[in-house]
């Protein structure tokens, strides 16, 4: 082949456009798990931006993959639905707040304390940051998605576990018997909804003193009908 010939059918390579920023390729390869650990929590950032931003029903996969810098085989690799999705932002809220840790104790399980830290903690975390956008997206989306409606069922169930596991700690530790756990678990979660609920409706903020107090008023109350658990 000629010289000429060659130089009509090579074709010269194809420059980027200007003002296009070029995305940083990962690595090719199978993923380390810090790759996989640090790809996880870039999907369920892009994913809560995007349910916070457009809501529930105009969230699109598609964004949450492109703001992730992921394909979208590997975000429905990992989440088929928007509903797998926001339920794994929901357990990764659950495990960031980590209320459950302010019931364990160096010592004998205290039950008043305990749950006084535990509603505290829970009270004062729901109503800031990330926490807050998924509880308005919650409160926003469940009543017409009946999958979101389920997710915040299973995490109010994940807190009804985990204060009746405390409460038969402590019943052990007094040595007083406690016949049904669940139900006083059940309460205390379910007030501490209530209040929540209250409190997000509210158009100021609550002062701190105010939901302490109140923390302290219920926990004394419930406890107070301790010999009928």
């Amino acid at each position: 082949m000629t010289k000429q010939a060659a130089s009509r059918t090579e074709t010269p390579p194809r420059k980027p456009r200007k003002g296009t920023p070029k995305r940083p390729s990962r690595p090719r390869g199978r993923p380390t798990s810090q790759d996989a650990a640090e790809i996880e929590n870039a999907l369920l950032s892009a994913a809560l931006a995007e349910f916070s931003r457009e809501g529930y029903a105009g969230a699109s996969m598609r964004s949450i993959a492109k703001a992730a810098n992921v394909a979208r085989t590997t975000l429905q690799a990992r989440y088929a639905t928007k509903e797998a999705l926001f339920q794994a932002i929901m357990t990764q809220q659950i495990a960031k707040m980590s209320a459950a840790a302010s019931l364990d104790s160096n010592g004998p399980p205290d039950l008043r304390a305990g749950l006084k830290a535990y509603a505290n903690r829970a009270l004062s975390y729901s109503l800031e940051g990330d926490f807050l956008d998924v509880n308005r997206l919650i409160y926003g989306a469940s009543h017409q998605f009946p999958e979101v409606a389920r997710a915040a069922r299973e995490s109010t169930t994940v807190g009804i576990e985990q204060i009746a596991g405390f409460i038969e700690r402590c019943a052990e530790a007094d040595g007083i018997a406690c016949h049904e756990p669940e139900k006083p678990a059940e309460f205390f979660i379910l007030l501490l909804r209530g209040w929540y609920g209250h409190a997000f409706l509210r158009d100021t903020p609550v002062p701190r003193a105010e939901r302490e107090a109140w923390v302290d008023a219920m926990v004394d109350t419930l406890v107070a009908g301790r010999t009928a658990w």
